[in-house]
């Protein structure tokens, strides 16, 4: 477990380097449909990212924990 901890974290880290250059995933005015929908997918992916590791490291893990 602590090892995907570990790995959560480290992709947490990458996705939030993400948010700088894409200015939050905000795209310009000027941006196409196709570099909308990318900076959209980046965004909920980002989202999807920290429920799923919220889940897993308030939930799933410390009932694993007790079990074991």
């Amino acid at each position: 477990m602590d090892k995907m901890i570990r790995e959560y974290d480290d992709s947490g880290v990458a996705l939030d380097r993400l948010r700088e250059p894409t200015n939050d995933y905000a795209p310009p005015e000027s941006a196409c449909p196709k570099f909308r929908s990318a900076l959209k997918g980046l965004h909920e992916l980002e989202a999807d990212m920290h429920q799923h590791v919220h889940k897993e490291n308030n939930i799933l893990f410390p009932h694993a924990r007790t079990r074991a």
